[in-house]
């Protein structure tokens, strides 16, 4: 067995997974909000099945040493920084570890054993407290010298003069929705049980409220979300020569989301023809067997 931990902004979860990829004894604890509280927690998780397991496996957000489990920075964790992860649990459990950026692993997943299989360019937008990419080919990750072999090519029809002006404003929308995080599932989902005066944010009863237009206000936010989400994958597609893109992350698991995602692309292409590149398949991720709850 080996212990899978997800560490994510919100939460950390957890569970075992067995040679056939069956996950069992699955849950979740909230992710501190110290380093010092972070190595407490951590470690307790990794003790309750330290006597069953042959090895760890860990995803965490930022940028991340993967063969040396070093986690230079943790996303939008701040406290992870410089953290040798990896080094430090092998040493305290005599166990081996691997740390992995989480959306790499989502790609990773979905590149060995779901939807992007046997594809040249294929990526996987994991959507939670931030927004995670992962790129991949052939069943492997792209290293960021392979990966410049998929960027497209400037071509006659794509600058031109109506396409040009577009593909910028692109560009400057994907930095700005980078830079205030408008990609962030969590934050939505607080928006919009904000709006809906929960008393806690509550992702079922705010898709729940969605399905049965509930309210126009909250239709609207749904809306704008959506087009964020299908902004960065045409943008990623203007910069990529991508076949398909997957969404991940909890909350890919509502259907009416990848819905809306597919529709807001759908409409950013009717407005923009000539591009230069063909509409793309969005969808939910496909690791089932893979994923927590």
């Amino acid at each position: 067995m080996i212990l899978a931990i997800d560490i994510g902004g919100t939460f950390i979860k957890f569970g075992l997974v067995d040679n056939d990829f069956r996950i069992s004894n699955q849950s979740k604890v909230p992710t501190p909000s110290s380093l010092d509280n972070f190595w407490i927690t951590l470690e307790s998780i990794i003790s309750s099945f330290k006597n069953g397991i042959s090895g760890i496996a860990i995803a965490c957000p930022g940028e991340i040493n993967s063969k040396r489990g070093f986690i230079f920075k943790g996303g939008l964790i701040p406290y992870l920084t410089a953290i040798p992860l990896g080094a430090r649990l092998t040493k305290t459990f005599q166990l081996p570890v691997r740390v992995i950026n989480d959306a790499d692993a989502a790609a990773l997943a979905e590149a060995r054993y779901g939807s992007l299989q046997d594809l040249d360019c294929g990526a996987a937008l994991v959507l939670g407290t931030g927004v995670g990419l992962g790129l991949v080919s052939q069943k492997d990750l792209l290293s960021p010298l392979s990966v410049t072999q998929y960027l497209r090519s400037p071509s006659p029809q794509r600058m031109s003069q109506t396409s040009l002006p577009f593909q910028w404003e692109l560009f400057m929308h994907g930095l700005v929705s980078l830079v205030d995080n408008k990609g962030s599932a969590v934050g939505f989902v607080h928006e919009a049980s904000q709006l809906l005066g929960l008393n806690q944010d509550d992702g079922p009863a705010v898709f729940s409220a969605i399905e049965g237009n509930q309210s126009e206000e909250l239709n609207l936010l749904f809306k704008d979300y959506c087009h964020e989400i299908a902004v960065l994958v045409l943008n990623l597609q203007s910069f990529f020569r991508l076949e398909k893109v997957v969404i991940g992350g909890g909350i890919s698991r509502q259907g009416t989301l990848i819905e809306g995602i597919s529709d807001a692309y759908e409409e950013l292409f009717k407005d923009k023809p000539g591009l230069g590149f063909e509409p793309i398949t969005i969808q939910a991720h496909n690791y089932s067997s893979l994923s927590f709850p």
